[in-house]
């Protein structure tokens, strides 16, 4: 039961920072808050936490931010399933290795984001898309220490 409690506030707390609000000239820098959580609990416990949190973490993110529902669904769960795919090799690399990985991984979510955004004649072509990547994969060492603290802290296997 506490394992649940603990998951759910870690989502909750990945999904209120997503909604903070940035100034307009530092949206490239937002990282994505929701994307880095699911990806630890992926490859941490990936019989346990899937391809359907991702899926449901990336609606709560398409009705939080108001965009296109199922955008960042579709984007979450090709990521998930990448990640349970390669957890074994993921826990044997570094985390500044891991977070390469993840860098990898955000910028396909934020190529989808971009693809369907520029679809829909919200976005422009920029190589700034690939910004919160780069600052995701940066902060994933640092969040990767804090949620296995939390993880081990609780003793959730």
């Amino acid at each position: 039961m506490k394992s649940v409690v603990v998951f759910v506030i870690t989502l909750l707390t990945a999904l209120m920072l997503e909604a903070v609000p940035f100034p307009e000239e530092l949206l490239w820098f937002r990282p994505e808050w929701a994307l880095l959580v699911i990806l630890y609990w992926v490859i941490a416990l990936p019989f346990r936490v899937g391809v359907g949190f991702a899926w449901f973490l990336g609606l709560m993110v398409d009705l939080l931010q108001g965009g296109i529902i199922g955008q960042h669904s579709l984007t979450y769960v090709i990521i998930a399933y990448t990640c349970a795919v390669f957890y074994k090799r993921l826990r044997m690399y570094h985390s500044w290795q891991q977070g390469f990985f993840v860098c990898v991984l955000v910028s396909v979510n934020q190529l989808v984001d971009f693809w369907v955004d520029h679809y829909i004649g919200n976005a422009e072509p920029t190589l700034m898309i690939f910004m919160p990547a780069i600052i995701t994969g940066l902060l994933w060492p640092w969040s990767f220490i804090v949620l296995r603290s939390v993880r081990r802290m609780y003793a959730i296997h």
